[in-house]
């Protein structure tokens, strides 16, 4: 039996059960006599929720919010029991209390989950499977990405209110001053390949002119993956699968992805001190107008917006860039940094609960919520109706996000030892950053080949 904290709205709910009330804590039977002497019987289901953020953070609020909604709107199941929300902020302890309830089998009806984590959550039986209690209908108004990054093995564990497309921002009126014009950017049609990206760059320094671009290296441990692991799929390669990353990632097709940027790590062409890349410490820099190009998320579109309204004329986004061969073949396989949080129903959640538990986190994570994250911290909607209308994202930047996310074929990898993928994918990205530091020694077939067999060493632990 689970003891949550009944928060004042609950307190009060309790207060109007009339003649009497049967409760197991989180199912509340309320009955009342009516004025003819009828007896009625009112059942209220408490739904638990655990996340990842802190209450004071910017998400955490949007969460809030979403969860006060929600327990404001008098959502019922299908049987009649109304449905209410209880919501825990754990920030950094997350991993921490779930860990401790796997141990105790005291997990809360819902957690967030990441969607790079949803193999390893489904492989330890954290979450259970909620294809059995959704409808295809409803599965169809969220975005592919989304639905593809919750279903494994042909199952769907998880759905999200946010997607993060990830693009080329780019200086338009850097770029017209070395001879580009609107017809020149990258459309999803016709994307730029990392190797125009880099002829544009030596134009640019030819020309006397702001060059670097800001390749990303992250936030928190997913970063990298995040930002980069297009590389791979535009190119044709793959991760792999669980114990099978090796040769997957040392392919012909995997390492000329990976090769694509280590022209811009290089510094031929350049004189001593010069970077293709911006190594210096000011995030705006690109939103500030002093380097013409950098890889990122969406973000950046509100903060241009809110803080630097006077750019928004001068700077445009193309989609992410693709793989380019030898002979200047362009890969067709749209691949972008995508993928956020999302919520699963925990193993613990009861079964006389879990109509309760798919009606919460559908609306965790359904259009309205969807919307609230978009407006609040510049997520995009993960409903397909909500990307459609906004008006803020039917042209410009925004527009190209969508149209890329809309076209988009891939996910971070899915697979049960991710963290170690991640680590491993990260440093091979940090090793192509210090190349220069190695010099002769630099062999990057050969770190790839010795990180990725690390990973295949590391035995799945249950």
């Amino acid at each position: 039996m689970k003891t949550k904290f009944l928060p004042f709205a609950f307190i009060g709910l309790l207060a109007l059960t009339g003649c009497g009330e049967k409760t197991s804590s989180d199912i509340i039977e309320s009955t009342w006599t009516d004025s003819e002497g009828s007896i009625h019987v009112e059942t209220t289901k408490i739904v638990s929720v655990w996340v990842h953020k802190d209450k004071s953070e910017d998400e955490g609020k949007v969460y809030q919010a979403i969860v006060d909604n929600f327990n404001q709107a008098n959502i019922k199941t299908a049987s009649g029991a109304r449905v209410q929300m209880t919501i825990e902020f754990l920030g950094a302890n997350f991993d921490t209390r779930i860990s401790a309830a796997l141990v105790t089998r005291d997990l809360p009806d819902i957690i967030a989950v990441d969607s790079s984590e949803v193999a390893s959550r489904v492989h330890y039986g954290i979450i259970q499977g909620i294809g059995d209690y959704v409808s295809e209908e409803r599965v169809d108004q969220y975005v592919d990405s989304v639905v593809n990054q919750g279903t494994i093995d042909g199952e769907l564990y998880t759905l999200s209110a946010m997607e993060a497309p990830g693009g080329l921002y780019y200086n338009k009126t850097m770029l017209k001053s070395v001879g580009y014009d609107e017809g020149d950017f990258g459309t999803v049609d016709n994307p730029w390949s990392w190797n125009d990206v880099h002829e544009a760059q030596e134009k640019l320094y030819a020309a006397g002119k702001a060059y670097q671009i800001n390749l990303h290296n992250g936030f928190g441990t997913d970063g990298d993956m995040y930002f980069y692991s297009p590389l791979i799929y535009s190119a044709g390669g793959s991760f792999g699968t669980d114990d099978h990353v090796e040769e997957a990632l040392t392919s012909p097709e995997s390492m000329a992805g990976l090769e694509q940027l280590e022209q811009f790590y290089g510094t031929e062409g350049l004189g001593s001190n010069e970077r293709w890349i911006y190594t210096g410490s000011n995030d705006l820099a690109f939103v500030q107008g002093l380097i013409p190009f950098s890889i990122y998320g969406p973000w950046d579109i509100r903060t241009i917006k809110n803080s630097y309204p006077a750019f928004e004329s001068e700077y445009g986004i193309m989609p992410y860039p693709v793989y380019e061969d030898d002979n200047g073949n362009k890969s067709d396989k749209v691949a972008i940094p995508c993928g956020s949080f999302g919520f699963g129903i925990t193993r613990d959640c009861r079964d006389e609960k879990m109509d309760a538990a798919v009606e919460a986190l559908l609306y965790l994570t359904g259009k309205e919520s969807s919307e609230e994250m978009y407006y609040g911290i510049g997520t995009f909607p993960t409903n397909k109706e909500s990307l459609a209308s906004i008006a803020e994202l039917s042209s410009g930047p925004s527009k190209v996000l969508v149209d890329s996310l809309n076209a988009n074929e891939y996910t971070r990898p899915k697979q049960v030892k991710y963290p170690q993928l991640r680590q491993a994918f990260s440093n091979i990205l940090t090793y192509m950053r210090n190349q220069e530091y190695y010099g002769s020694d630099y062999n990057l077939a050969e770190y790839v080949a010795e990180q990725a067999s690390d990973v295949d060493a590391d035995q799945i632990a249950g």
